[in-house]
């Protein structure tokens, strides 16, 4: 990718096939830059009325609405994480804090989050786990304007931290990136099933950051390094 992206780290796919929308981590301009699968950027969009504080990923709804997750909490310390929702160039603002969250910064670095997806109305957050415990805490919100105080309602063991997440396009998995692998979880009935996942793709690309199904079987990731890969489920590559 171009060096105007410099640390891509969020995807969701544009209203193209085989196009997809990117941001920048903490520090980027507000901006939504499309991509191809070969890494050039074909448009800009400015996010009006967002700061980029600490940028972590994308997602997108059945209306077309672009969510920013600004919610990156590397410090333990933030009271402003912040997902902005935007559509035609109209912005809203969707906060939130962690209901058990007393100290700032906190004793315990499990106050963060890197990776969120929309389904069925609600957004689906995923915690990056600093400790090494390594427990991925799964949080939902509604996906409208609104502050909101969050309990972590699910958990699970994996053994690296997460950093992005997307569901697949037919709605019946979900796929958690981290650094070395991309974990692979069912939806059961119109229910995240968060309970263990039923594959895991070993990947060795550097610091993956962002994920994006293509289709049911083909996910598109970027790296920290401005790569940007395909993989299949079933041939791996």
């Amino acid at each position: 990718m171009p060096t105007c992206i410099n640390e891509s780290s969020g995807l969701a796919k544009a209203w193209q096939e085989n196009y997809y929308w990117t941001i920048n981590d903490s520090g980027g301009n507000t901006e939504l830059y499309m991509i191809g699968e070969q890494g050039r950027v074909f448009d800009t969009l400015l996010v009006n009325d967002s700061r980029n504080i600490d940028w972590e990923d994308l997602t997108k709804d059945d209306k077309g609405n672009i969510y920013v997750g600004d919610f990156g909490n590397n410090g333990q310390n933030r009271k402003d994480l912040t997902i902005y929702k935007f559509r035609n160039g109209k912005t809203e603002k969707i906060t939130f804090h962690y209901a058990d969250q007393d100290h700032f910064p906190a004793k315990d670095k499990i106050f963060d989050c890197e990776a969120f997806f929309w389904y069925g109305g609600k957004l689906y957050l995923f915690s990056k786990d600093w400790t090494r415990k390594h427990q991925t805490q799964l949080y939902s919100l509604p996906d409208k304007a609104g502050d909101y105080a969050l309990l972590p309602e699910q958990n699970i063991f994996l053994k690296s931290p997460i950093t992005s997440a997307d569901v697949s396009p037919n709605g019946r998995e979900f796929a958690l990136l981290s650094y070395g692998k991309i974990y692979v979880f069912e939806i059961l009935d119109g229910k995240i099933d968060f309970s263990k996942p039923k594959s895991c793709i070993k990947i060795g690309r550097n610091q993956m950051e962002s994920i994006a199904y293509v289709n049911d079987t083909d996910f598109v990731m970027t790296n920290e390094q401005r790569k940007i890969y395909r993989v299949n489920k079933t041939t791996r590559q």
